[in-house]
């Protein structure tokens, strides 16, 4: 989305509202990095602060994955199976309504959620997390910080993903660093991630035209961001580190291949990504691999619209300018989370679901 000064204020990280008559309040900080740490492991980690105002709850959320998996071809079947290492730890806290703050300083706004969650939000574009599970298990110490501009979803006007989910915020990719410590063992890290300020009125999973894509993709030359509602709006940011150029405007297609069952997710995941954005300088294109995934949302288990994340170990991208000339992208990251708007029904055949031997009929039917 275009709009006329793209630059994130400090209004936008402390908005707490929207003008329009509501039905339900949605507020979020959200973060999710895909870092490599100073044992050599890639790690993503990720976590939030929700405000449901319909539900009355201030939520945090904290999540840690860790190592790269594989898919395997089933045996005697046309299916693959997604074996991924998933997450080490997710972490849900429900709070009342009220627990979460936001203080107004002159240079920053700090938003905290208990004593388990706190973002201090800069004007210079860094976020600075800390989060501690309060039991010894978890804490990070973690710092975003974020170049250009960002995907915005709304800032004078409002975005509608539908006629009546209006939006307001943005995503941005941006360098991460910083530490955790996991169950006594701390992990320097270093990498990049994507960071959520979002203002959101009310939305229906079923609306999304059947999938939803949401993440980022960064090289040491180019950062970008995306959103796509599979049948509905599209939107993505392009910015370039080394000139300087913002597009927030062009054509997004972005294409799922080598589909395997997840079964933590109970459902199917693309495990290779093709992304291509074409805007007026030339055209994006990136090829993703999918190395862990892990389910997410408010819960961390099946819904019944399937939610999960993708992290990526191997991107690959260039950007063809319109005079033929090639740009090829190094030091490849990202991450994409996906929304199915149902869960797939049970006539799926057994061997999805077990790795034990089984003969006779492969098929549960109704």
């Amino acid at each position: 989305m275009k709009i006329n000064n793209p630059q994130i204020t400090l209004a936008d990280e402390a908005r707490n509202g929207v003008k329009e008559e509501v039905r339900s309040g949605f507020l979020d900080w959200l973060f999710e990095f895909n870092v490599t740490g100073d044992d050599g492991e890639l790690y993503a980690l990720g976590g939030s602060i929700l405000s449901m105002a319909l539900e009355k709850m201030d939520l945090v959320t904290m999540n840690l994955a860790k190592g790269k998996g594989f898919v395997r071809q089933l045996k005697n079947s046309v299916y693959k199976l997604a074996e991924y290492p998933g997450a080490l730890m997710q972490k849900f806290y429900r709070n009342p309504q009220g627990t979460l703050k936001i203080e107004k300083r002159e240079h920053s706004v700090l938003v905290t959620c208990g004593k388990e969650y706190s973002v201090e939000c800069f004007d210079d574009g860094a976020w600075h997390f800390l989060l501690d599970t309060q039991d010894g298990e978890y804490k990070a110490d973690l710092w975003h910080r974020a170049h250009g501009y960002p995907l915005w979803y709304g800032r004078e006007k409002p975005s509608y993903l539908t006629q009546h989910s209006i939006t307001y915020g943005y995503n941005t990719a941006g360098d991460v660093e910083g530490e955790f410590a996991y169950k006594g063992k701390t992990v320097k890290v270093k990498g990049t991630g994507q960071r959520e300020r979002y203002v959101a009125v009310d939305s229906s999973a079923a609306e999304l035209g059947g999938w939803e894509d949401w993440g980022y993709i960064t090289f040491n030359e180019i950062h970008s961001s995306m959103y796509d509602m599979r049948l509905g709006m599209k939107d993505f940011a392009i910015y370039d580190l080394q000139t300087g150029a913002y597009y927030p405007e062009g054509k997004m297609e972005i294409t799922h291949e080598d589909w395997a069952f997840m079964r933590e997710l109970d459902g199917f995941i693309p495990t290779v990504y093709n992304i291509c954005i074409e805007v007026e300088e030339g055209v994006y294109e990136v090829r993703a691999r999918v190395a862990n995934a892990r389910t997410w949302g408010v819960t961390y288990k099946v819904p019944d619209n399937p939610v999960a994340s993708l992290i990526f170990d191997n991107v690959e991208g260039k950007f063809t300018y319109r005079d033929g000339t090639v740009k090829v992208l190094t030091g490849g990251r990202g991450s994409m989370s996906v929304r199915q708007w149902h869960a797939y029904p049970n006539i799926l055949p057994r061997e999805l679901f077990s790795d034990e031997e089984k003969s006779g009929e492969k098929f549960d039917t109704l």
